[in-house]
């Protein structure tokens, strides 16, 4: 095992683990930073040709892209922001669970088909889990 040095610079650690694993493979064990460095950890029987690929994927490396699965936590952090405010500007904010249910139970006695039921239940369902999700405790 052995280390490759770089000048510290900014990098999304979790991305630049990706592109380097997926350029170098098996050979690639992992990454750490310090206060003026970035490690580059490999096996010592790396091929020069694979050695050759870190510092171009370092010096191309976008610190401020990310990995599909930070957008998807991004997404769903947002979403949620975006349903809670939903909520709080519709008209079940100030009901209490049994009015909620008892608006949710006329509205359903109103549908005429699954179209109307499915329309419904795309500006229900979110509001709902947001209601629940609001009224758990927090723990601080």
């Amino acid at each position: 095992m052995r280390e490759i040095l770089f000048d510290l610079r900014p990098i999304n650690i979790e991305l630049l683990h990706f592109e380097l694993n997926s350029a170098i493979g098996n050979n690639f064990i992992g990454i750490s930073t310090d206060q003026s460095l970035i490690r580059v950890v490999v096996k010592d029987v790396i091929t020069v040709e694979q050695q050759d690929l870190i510092a171009p994927i370092l010096s191309s490396h976008d610190s401020l892209a990310l990995t599909l699965s930070q957008q998807e936590e991004m997404d769903a952090a947002s979403n949620i922001i975006n349903v809670k405010d939903r909520l709080l500007s519709s008209g079940l904010r100030d009901k209490t669970p049994a009015q909620i249910y008892a608006q949710l139970e006329n509205q359903i006695d109103t549908w005429a088909s699954l179209s109307e039921a499915k329309t419904d239940f795309k500006i229900w369902l979110p509001l709902m889990a947001a209601a629940i999700v609001w009224m758990l405790p927090r723990n601080n």
